[in-house]
């Protein structure tokens, strides 16, 4: 799993955010899974309904301070390579830090974006 962290916003002349991420790192190799139904009803009460897909996983508590949420993550095979603007392939938007035990749940929700 790549992580692209969100660095600023800015604005266009119409008043548009436009997020600028800093450059994507490799954080390491994640086992990510899609939320369970009960999970999903979950995430649905607190978020709102989507029909993004919506994964999971859990990192070590060590790692807590290396990506945040609303950065950008390339799950599935996505790769920042070539990437012209940082954050451009990323696939997942890191919605939620939910601390376990000794593991921190990351649920990270599909970007859907427009064909142009």
């Amino acid at each position: 799993m790549h992580i692209a962290t969100k660095k600023e916003v800015q604005y266009d002349d119409y008043n548009n955010e436009i997020v600028i991420y800093n450059t994507p790192f490799y954080f390491g190799k994640v086992n990510y899974q899609p939320l369970t139904t009960k999970q999903m009803e979950a995430y649905i009460q607190t978020y709102g309904e989507t029909e993004n897909n919506v994964v999971s996983c859990l990192i070590d508590f060590k790692d807590r301070y290396k990506f945040n949420i609303f950065d950008v993550a390339y799950l599935y095979d996505a790769t920042p390579d070539g990437e012209i603007k940082n954050g451009a392939n990323a696939n997942y938007k890191v919605r939620a830090f939910k601390p376990q035990n000794t593991k921190i749940m990351v649920i990270l929700e599909e970007i859907i974006k427009e064909e142009n």
